[in-house]
């Protein structure tokens, strides 16, 4: 998805994609605010080459805050970790894979 195509979706599209992707709009409420905060954050290229890497994602949940200094950190709840993350991480007895639909009923989706 690039710049264009975003255009075209309503506010609340757009505070979901940036929420999705980890865009932090700070102050931005409107559309053109928004669609700018998303522009600089990320350029079109790089929306692509997210979408791309979507699929390599896994859902996990953390009943503790844990970081790892080789692969990184989770946070309480829900945490989108890499496929390869998520063997190391899983692995920890406070951490679970979580379900899609478990990850969506919880975001209210």
């Amino acid at each position: 998805m690039n710049i264009d195509n975003l255009l075209s979706k309503t506010v609340f599209e757009l505070k979901s994609y940036a929420k999705t992707n980890g865009i932090p709009l700070g102050d931005a409420k409107k559309k053109v605010d928004i669609l700018s905060t998303i522009e600089e954050f990320t350029p079109s290229s790089v929306i692509t080459e997210n979408i791309k890497e979507e699929y390599d994602k896994v859902a996990l949940y953390s009943k503790r805050n844990i970081h790892w200094s080789e692969i990184g950190n989770l946070k309480i709840g829900y945490n989108i970790v890499s496929k390869d993350q998520a063997k190391v991480m899983s692995t920890h007895k406070a951490v679970r894979v979580a379900s899609p639909e478990e990850v969506a009923s919880y975001y209210g989706k």
